[in-house]
């Protein structure tokens, strides 16, 4: 049910702009020119190459131009002069800093809003999985008898034991285990978030 719940949270791209999330809601198809608008100001973005390097031309509203190329991972941003821009934006109690020169928004997060592809879906599903199957496991250790029996069973120290049977504080062990890893799998599941 946790992964059937949470399984919009897991698969919707989102992106960051100003440190608010937000999800990609109109899709432009394949164009090589895109509009973003924010707060009735429109920021035209233009793919100028995806090959070898993916580059980008962003025109602001007050008809200043930069250019953003993705390196590696990164996407960086030029002024017309090809002077490079910083790619950290100051912020004081949530309110962006920004200089005499500096625009409200760096040209790379004007790519990043523009084009799916630089969007991340967030969490990692696959530790949530472990840590449900881990959690339904450490739940069996602790109640269920049988299933501590069974692993005696398959633990074969069985073989060279001469009274075959669990002794009561291989009972208590496997309830410990049993907590001890429903905590962990418990612990587990949030980091998937």
């Amino acid at each position: 049910m946790v992964g059937i719940l949470s399984k919009s949270y897991f698969t919707e791209p989102i992106f960051y702009v100003d440190q608010h999330k937000y999800t990609y809601k109109h899709e432009q198809g394949n164009q090589q020119k895109r509009t973003v608008s924010i707060n009735q100001q429109n920021y035209v973005i233009t793919q100028m190459a995806s090959t070898p390097i993916a580059t980008y031309h962003v025109v602001y509203p007050n008809d200043r131009k930069y250019t953003v190329e993705q390196q590696s991972e990164e996407l960086v941003s030029y002024d017309e002069n090809g002077k490079m821009l910083s790619p950290v934006n100051m912020y004081i109690d949530d309110q962006r800093v920004i200089d005499n020169h500096e625009e409200h928004y760096n040209p790379a997060t004007l790519v990043t809003v523009a084009y799916p592809e630089y969007h991340h879906t967030p969490g990692t599903p696959v530790v949530l999985f472990i840590a449900l199957a881990g959690l339904i496991y450490g739940w069996c250790s602790f109640y269920y008898p049988e299933f501590q029996k069974f692993q005696f069973l398959i633990s074969l120290r069985w073989i060279w034991l001469k009274d075959p049977e669990p002794s009561e504080f291989y009972y208590v062990m496997c309830k410990f285990g049993g907590i001890a890893c429903m905590i962990v799998a418990i612990w587990g599941a949030f980091q998937a978030f």
